[in-house]
Order: C-alpha cells, then sequence, then structure tokens
C-alpha cells in the first residue's frame, strides 16, 4: 500500500483521512484506490511502490480515463499507469565473458 505524507509546502501542518492521521513529519498506509483519487493534492505526497503494482494494475478505465485527464499524460492501459508511478524494476548487470589471454595463438 502506497505511503502518504504532507508535501514539505503543504499549507497544512495535519490531516485527518479516513486512514489516519497525516502529520508533518510522518507517514501513513493508505489503499492504492484511495491515493490515485488523491494524487493531484498540492498537500499531499504518494510514494508507491513494487508491492502496489497488482493494485494499480486493476485500475479500470474510467479511473484511467479520468487520471490521464489530471495526470496530463496518456494512460491508454494500467500498465502505462504502472511505468509512471512504480519504480523502474532493477536490472542485473550482465557479465561478459572475456576470452582468456593465455591461449595459445599459432
Amino acid at each position: 500500500m502506497p505511503q502518504v505524507s504532507l508535501n514539505e509546502d503543504a499549507n497544512i501542518s495535519r490531516l485527518e483521512t479516513p486512514y489516519g492521521l497525516i502529520r508533518r513529519r510522518g507517514t501513513i498506509t493508505v489503499p492504492s484506490e484511495w491515493a490515485l483519487l488523491k494524487i493531484k493534492d498540492p498537500n499531499l505526497l504518494f510514494v508507491f511502490g513494487e508491492e502496489d503494482r497488482k493494485d494499480v494494475l486493476a485500475t479500470d478505465e474510467k479511473t484511467l480515463a479520468i487520471l490521464s485527464r489530471v495526470l496530463g499524460e496518456e494512460l491508454a492501459k494500467a500498465s502505462d499507469l504502472c511505468s509512471l508511478l512504480l519504480p523502474k524494476k532493477a536490472t542485473k548487470p550482465r557479465v561478459s565473458k572475456k576470452k582468456s589471454s593465455l591461449a595459445k595463438s599459432e
């Protein structure tokens, strides 16, 4: 579930939500659906993690259309929203095997 905190520039010092009280220096965990609906609130800062991927992928077309308009991004499918909100998956660096310089060349 996403973490939400008050933005440093927030003009409020606390906010009561259905999921708890957010204070200036604190964070709370909220459901993905609630976070998506509040994502453009200038007082709030949301952090989505890889564990939220399943919930974000379940976003319906109507909500995608609203988020597309609100965020100013083309969101044709839920995977586009995942690309926008979730951290990039870490990839393992490829290790290439070098040929041994000990091989005899005749």
